[in-house]
């Protein structure tokens, strides 16, 4: 079973091969919801192609993020090609003029929106070492509790945020020769995910470096992030196990 995960303010997800749950705390319960994210049969022959196989891994990326999540996704490359497209040049003059201070205003307002929030921020970072824990624990012993998840590293190789290390140091020599491109920020983004799955399949010494991004946004979690995590977990493997069994009779009848 491939597994994946993301936190967010009030829960974890994680997915598999064929579906994700969403696990949300609200008040005293756990709320469960489950969605189909099946690739078509085209994709799924994608799987393990050097680069192109990072098309699949970019594809249950999309499906399991949140829609206002996929909204600012999409603002931000509507933007990107209107840029391409259209003569923005007025925008970059206006920035010229008023860019200092806009991005004084910018720093000022993200600050505050952060001293806020600082709380739920916190929080979305314990769920995310939560998530990291409940996989481990998972690839390490075959299921998930209590006792065995406490254990558990909070650190992931696989995470998200080490691909956008990765990510980031590809991309530097690409901005020091100011090459401004779509398609090669795509393709950089693929070699970034295929050299994340080549790192996780062994230890280096650099390991700490790359998951360096992970000592802030993978937190220790405590007691209620971790109820939450096991119990969605455990939901997606019962689910899973339920969608094999089926599957096993559909072709035994034939």
């Amino acid at each position: 079973m491939k597994i994946g995960g993301y936190s967010h303010f009030n829960g974890i997800t994680f997915f598999c091969d064929v579906f994700k749950i969403k696990g949300s705390r609200k008040n005293n319960d756990i709320i469960y919801d489950i969605e189909w994210i099946v690739p078509p049969k085209w994709l799924r022959k994608l799987e393990n192609k050097f680069i192109l196989g990072g098309i699949l891994v970019a594809y249950y990326q999309w499906k399991v993020l949140d829609k206002k999540i996929k909204s600012l996704f999409l603002f931000l490359i509507g933007f990107y090609l209107m840029d391409e497209i259209m003569d923005l040049t007025f925008i970059d003059k206006y920035l010229d003029y008023y860019g200092s201070k806009l991005g004084i205003y910018f720093i000022i307002t993200t600050l505050i929106i952060v001293a806020l929030n600082y709380k739920r921020i916190l929080r979305v970072f314990r769920y995310h070492g939560a998530e990291h824990k409940a996989i481990n624990c998972f690839v390490e012993h075959g299921y998930v509790d209590l006792y065995l998840i406490k254990k558990a590293s909070r650190f992931n190789k696989r995470c998200g945020s080490n691909i956008a290390s990765i990510f980031l140091l590809l991309y530097i020599p690409i901005w020091v020769l100011n090459v401004d491109s779509l398609t090669a920020i795509v393709i950089i983004f693929l070699i970034a995910l295929q050299i994340t799955k080549i790192l996780a399949l062994k230890n280096f010494r650099w390991d700490k470096y790359i998951q360096i991004l992970q000592w802030v946004t993978a937190l220790e979690p405590r007691e209620e992030e971790i109820e939450v995590a096991i119990g969605t977990f455990n939901q997606l493997q019962r689910g899973y196990y339920i969608y094999q069994s089926e599957v096993t009779k559909g072709i035994r009848k034939i």
